[in-house]
Parts: structure tokens; C-alpha cells; sequence
């Protein structure tokens, strides 16, 4: 388990996939992840697995409470670079900072105990909150794909963002950092 100030991370589990099936389906998530089609529980079990085999995948708890899902994958070692993904299932918990005390929770981990050098994410353009969510964590546009995905009917672009373990350090300050390393 790793603590932050307001939610802990836990390794995802087995027994998580019914909720991650309901939240994977739930239309704010779909979109803002981008999924390509909704997704059948069986679908959810082999994300799991593929899950835990290319990276490490946590659920967000707030108490006893499973909410989100957010981990790291798409791992180039010899850079030190992984990729993060974020979604909050919960729609009670959406808008409250619980998203960014996991992203912060999880990129001191990233930072002090995978030692990476870089985190890399991409999302929607539209999706501003989360745009903002990012930046606010250190996070600075990389590029902007034009047109990637077709949602409602019209082309969105994507953003590629990244952040150094320097700028996340400037971003979120020694005592918010400090506050969220604690080992799993």
C-alpha cells in the first residue's frame, strides 16, 4: 500500500474487476479514456492480467473505499521513462482532489523508488480538467496530435504531456512530496 495525504494505492486486484468493469463502462470514464468499445467483465480480466505483466497497476482507495484506478506502464528502462493513466470511477469522488493526491502519490513513488527520470501521459485536449489536473503536478505539453480520436460524432485532438522528477518537485513543493512517499 502506498499512502498519500488523502488516498492510498493498492495494488489492483482479482477481486477488483467487477467495479473496474462498472467504471470502465461508466460514459464520462469511456470517453475521457478513450476505450474503443465498452467492456465486458472477461475484458476487464485480461486488462488486469496485461496489467500487472507491463507495468503496475493500482486501485485509488479513499478508506475502505475503492474509487479509481491509476498506474504506470509502457516502461523503457534504459530511459527511465513510464507512462501514467489515471480515471476516477467513483462519480461521488470526482472534483475533490482525490485525482491528485493519487497522481502526486504515485509519481513519488515513480520518482524515489522505480528511480525514473521522466513520466510521460496523454489525454484528451478537450478534456480540460484533467489538462489542468496535470499541469498542476508538473506536467508541461509535450505535443499536440491533431485529430487522434473520434468522439460524439467529431475529431479531438490528443495531448502528450511529461514531467521530470525536477518539475514535479517544483510543482507540488518538498512538503506535499514529503507528505506522499511512504513505501508500498
Amino acid at each position: 500500500m502506498i499512502e498519500g495525504r488523502l488516498v492510498a494505492l493498492r495494488t489492483l486486484e482479482d477481486g477488483d474487476a467487477e467495479v473496474v468493469h462498472r467504471w470502465m463502462n461508466d460514459p464520462e470514464v469511456f470517453r475521457s479514456m478513450d476505450y474503443e468499445a465498452p467492456a465486458t467483465v472477461a475484458d476487464v480480466r485480461a486488462d488486469i492480467e496485461r496489467s500487472r505483466r507491463e507495468g503496475q497497476p493500482f486501485t485509488i482507495m479513499v478508506g475502505e473505499e475503492p474509487v479509481g484506478r491509476i498506474g504506470l506502464n509502457q516502461f523503457r528502462r534504459r530511459d527511465r521513462i513510464a507512462s501514467l493513466y489515471l480515471y476516477v470511477g467513483e462519480p461521488a469522488f470526482r472534483g475533490h482532489g482525490y485525482a491528485r493526491d493519487a497522481v502526486v502519490t504515485l509519481l513519488r513513488y515513480a520518482f524515489e523508488r522505480t528511480d525514473l527520470a521522466r513520466v510521460e501521459l496523454w489525454t484528451l485536449a478537450d478534456n480540460a480538467r484533467a489538462v489542468e489536473l496535470y499541469q498542476s503536478c508538473g506536467f508541461t505539453q509535450d505535443a499536440r496530435l491533431p485529430a487522434r480520436s473520434f468522439k460524439g460524432g467529431a475529431w479531438v485532438d490528443r495531448v502528450v504531456m511529461s514531467v521530470t522528477r525536477e518539475g514535479f518537485d517544483r510543482a507540488v513543493g518538498p512538503a506535499e512530496a514529503a507528505a506522499s512517499a511512504s513505501s508500498p
